[in-house]
């Protein structure tokens, strides 16, 4: 049975490391598949200002969930959602225009697999499904099912007081 420090080991995901900006220090920890990265890489609108809103790239508000999760004490409500099935323990995060995929290998942390872009989960209705499935076919490749924690929010990302 493989582990995240395995895959971490073999270069499938890398540990998200903080922008030099964030002044906080991290209380979750959060891993991003190398496959994830293409998709950021490969999707154009990330980094198109055309696309901003609030002032920010979808990029840019990628980059900022992903330093909340680890550096907030709270999880944003809604920043991060169990799919449904739930009994599959894969979850998505929120950022504003986008949906991010992965799961939950231990308490207080994420594996980011891929994600979209939120309009096109709106247009498509099949995205998300299809998107779990890249998420649990990532966890089935790696052998990392026994990794998968379940449960609600609140148990997986208990408030850091």
């Amino acid at each position: 049975m493989a582990t995240i420090a395995n895959i971490v080991q073999t270069k499938i995901v890398e540990v998200y490391q903080l922008p030099s900006w964030e002044p906080r220090l991290p209380l979750r920890q959060l891993w991003v598949a190398y496959q994830f990265w293409d998709w950021v890489e490969n999707t154009i609108e990330l980094h198109d200002d055309s696309f901003k809103s609030g002032g920010r790239t979808l990029f840019e508000h990628m980059e900022q969930i992903f330093c909340d999760f680890r550096c907030s004490k709270r999880i944003g409500a809604g920043d991060i959602r169990r799919m449904v099935p739930n009994v599959d323990g894969i979850r998505k995060m929120h950022p504003v225009g986008l949906r991010i995929y992965g799961w939950a290998p231990e308490k207080d942390s994420f594996v980011a697999v891929t994600g979209a872009l939120e309009s096109v989960t709106k247009r498509d209705k099949m995205t998300n499904d299809n998107k779990m499935k890249c998420v649990l076919d990532f966890i089935k490749s790696n052998n990392l099912k026994h990794t998968v924690t379940q449960g609600d929010n609140s148990v997986v990302y208990p408030p850091h007081d």
